[in-house]
């Protein structure tokens, strides 16, 4: 389900972005480092959402059984209840692993990358070095294997988060500002990818973690605002990206 929510949310939101009246900003399909953010989306998220799911459903199984702790699989709770239970439980473990990347700055070559895109729509989503993914991937779901909750909760919340992601990345100029007092939206999304307010907005799907913490912005923003890191010679490339963390710490 994860990877069918996948394709389906990329294909209806490239095929929207085709659009002049719902596109933000003029760009083609084919713009500057397609391929490479392609490979990215081929390694990161299709390759490694089977694991994750892995993961989460052997790491629950583990802890109640070693620890002998009651799971929420075992529960009789309506599965729609279960569900925003575990998208809440998601969002708050992403929220946690994003706001790691911005606090620390290893963490931060590695999540850099992603802040690299000087443009942003669909595709952008998957632009994420192995280190950040591994750190999301590990960090992300201690919740849903603290508590338990079933497989089937867990594939549905993560399809709707990836989903959700995809469509805040998006290149749309949807207006979606009468949702934001619950809601991350696309514009509260490009607001964190300009160059001075990586900090806010660091949730995913809810604004609840920004608000709890002070750092959501919903201030309005010039469509032609500089996105990116505003650094003209950091690398673009999947190949050459790769090795960056790892080189920028060394020559420290």
């Amino acid at each position: 389900m994860m990877l069918m929510s996948l394709i389906a949310a990329s294909s209806l939101l490239a095929l929207m972005e085709r659009f002049g009246r719902l596109r933000l900003r003029p760009q083609p399909l084919f713009r500057n480092f397609f391929v490479s953010d392609s490979f990215y989306l081929l390694t990161g998220f299709i390759a490694g959402g089977s694991i994750a799911v892995a993961y989460v459903t052997h790491g629950s199984t583990f802890i109640g059984e070693v620890f002998a702790i009651p799971r929420l699989a075992t529960l009789s709770l309506p599965l729609w209840f279960v569900v925003v239970l575990a998208l809440l439980s998601l969002d708050a473990g992403n929220y946690v692993a994003h706001y790691c990347l911005h606090r620390f700055d290893i963490l931060w070559e590695f999540h850099k990358v992603h802040h690299s895109s000087r443009e942003l729509d669909w595709l952008a989503t998957f632009r994420s070095h192995i280190g950040e993914q591994i750190l999301r991937r590990l960090l992300a779901p201690v919740l849903l294997i603290s508590f338990g909750f079933p497989p089937k909760a867990v594939i549905i919340a993560g399809a709707i988060f990836i989903a959700w992601a995809i469509l805040n990345h998006a290149n749309l100029g949807l207006n979606l500002q009468g949702l934001e007092s619950v809601l991350i939206t696309p514009r509260l999304h490009r607001i964190h990818h300009l160059n001075k307010a990586k900090s806010n907005n660091l949730g995913t799907v809810f604004t609840i973690w920004d608000k709890l913490r002070g750092t959501l912005d919903r201030t309005r923003y010039a469509q032609e605002s500089e996105l990116g890191i505003g650094e003209p010679d950091y690398p673009q490339s999947w190949l050459r990206q790769f090795p960056e963390p790892m080189r920028h710490m060394v020559s420290r």
